[in-house]
Formats: structure tokens, sequence, C-alpha cells
């Protein structure tokens, strides 16, 4: 097979496999409960501060609960449709 019929041969059939994949998140299809989920995670790892100041354990836990709770915030806050002003 010549070099230019397998060019076209390969442009021809290039688009088989390229559908339209949507990889879809709990935070993209759903920003409004990952808003309350990361909104609580934050408030428990306030929770967790103000209780275990002694703790070392309770500390790294509630920072740990609070960086993911900010990180899920800050996407599903991003994810949230965009109101259009007219």
């Amino acid at each position: 097979m010549s070099v230019r019929k397998h060019k076209r041969k390969a442009a021809k059939h290039s688009h088989k496999h390229q559908h339209g994949i949507k990889q879809t998140s709990f935070v993209s299809t759903h920003p409004r409960a990952a808003m309350f989920m990361g909104s609580s995670l934050i408030i428990i790892g306030l929770f967790l501060l103000i209780i275990g100041m002694g703790s070392d354990a309770k500390f790294g836990l509630a920072m740990l609960s609070m960086a993911t709770g900010s990180l899920i915030f800050f996407f599903a806050k991003s994810a949230l449709p965009k109101k259009v002003a007219k």
C-alpha cells in the first residue's frame, strides 16, 4: 500500500475512537451537595481543633479535614453554573 493511500485510510478511520467521553465526578454533577460536604468537613475540622488541643492525632485529623473540606468546597464552587446578568 502506498504512503498516500495509507494516510487517506488512516485519516478516514481516525474519528471512530474519539467520541466525546465525558468524565463526571460527584463534585461536577452535584455541586451544591459537594459544597455542603466541604463546609461540613471544615466545621468538623474546627470542632476537632477546638476540642482536641492536647492530642497530636486530633490536631492532624482536624488539619486534614479542614484541608480536604476547603479543596472540595473550592472545586464545587467553581463547578456551579454561572448566573448570566442581562
